[in-house]
């Protein structure tokens, strides 16, 4: 299987309570991508504070390239690291 890839769409906005208390960390989160490349029903698996809202609203904003098998697209379970760093 050949993993989706992120092609466009915003990465996650800190949300004012996590810039003061200063949240970093990697989230894991499990969502549908589809073979349209869209993504939906994301599951915060590995949580950080302040975030896991505005996590999943960047990623069920974002395109991805879908998930290949044979070279055909499939839909198809991912799990997400979210890398998070102060700005």
């Amino acid at each position: 299987m050949t993993a989706p890839r992120c092609l466009s769409g915003p990465d996650p906005t800190y949300t004012q309570q996590a810039l003061d208390h200063e949240v970093e960390g990697i989230m894991l989160v499990r969502c549908i991508v589809t073979r349209q490349g869209m993504v939906y029903g994301c599951r915060v698996l590995k949580s950080l504070p302040f975030m896991d809202a505005a996590v999943m609203r960047a990623l069920e904003q974002r395109r991805y390239s879908p998930a290949l098998i044979d070279g055909l697209p499939i839909e198809v379970e991912y799990l997400f690291r979210i890398h998070l760093k102060l700005p």
